[in-house]
């Protein structure tokens, strides 16, 4: 992710000061910085897929093409949205997480990632870990534990564990009323939890990119 170096010196602090600030806004973008997008958790994980940017810079602009600030370069990778006139929301991320700055992008301007054909691994979120695993019978399994961490500094936590079976696109989960579904997408496995997999505020939902 890159910021116009030509820019003037006033121009090129405030906006490296708005980027430097999106890992502090995963879970709620401002508008600006999204350029109108939807925050991506809200999008249906099926309409999901990863794509690489194929030219040298690619700027941001809102459903109607008018441009932002913020661009990706080059070999960056995108999490996108459904297709709008050409257009899709795409969500830039880096080391493996959402940073909560992106906008529209021309389909041409990127190639799409196929999704990884292994689902087993240890797949990791920004506060919790999955590990998916295939029996010798040829059963799936998945296992994990998440944190969230309270007002008074201590932590609460959640636990699963137990089989897991394709269903449409998606793979389910379903243990002692805690649901999890998991989508391949592109090199990560978005998930989606029904809230109820552990303590106040757990969640296992997130972009989960693999570990091993």
């Amino acid at each position: 992710m890159c910021l116009p170096l030509r820019a003037p010196a006033f121009l090129a602090l405030v906006i490296g000061a708005a980027l430097s600030s999106a890992g502090h806004a995963q879970t709620a973008p401002t508008p600006d910085l999204l350029m109108g997008c939807p925050e991506w958790r809200t999008l249906n994980p099926a309409d999901l897929r990863a794509a690489r940017v194929t030219v040298s810079r690619a700027v941001f602009t809102d459903v109607t093409g008018k441009p932002g600030r913020a661009y990706v370069v080059k070999d960056d990778l995108l999490l996108q949205g459904p297709a709008v006139n050409g257009r899709r929301c795409s969500y830039f991320v880096k080391g493996g997480a959402p940073t909560g700055v992106g906008g529209y992008l021309n389909t041409m301007l990127m190639r799409n990632l196929p999704t990884s054909p292994a689902l087993s691994g240890t797949w990791a979120a920004e506060r919790a870990q999955l590990n998916v695993t295939k029996t010798a019978a040829g059963a799936w399994t998945v296992s994990g534990n998440a944190t969230a961490p309270t007002a008074g500094g201590s932590v609460n936590t959640g636990e699963l564990g137990g089989p897991v079976a394709r269903q449409g696109d998606a793979w389910r989960y379903a243990v002692d009323g805690c649901t999890l579904s998991l989508w391949p997408v592109g090199p990560w496995l978005v998930a989606q939890d029904n809230g109820a997999c552990g303590g106040l505020n757990v969640t296992f939902g997130g972009l989960y990119t693999r570990q091993r």
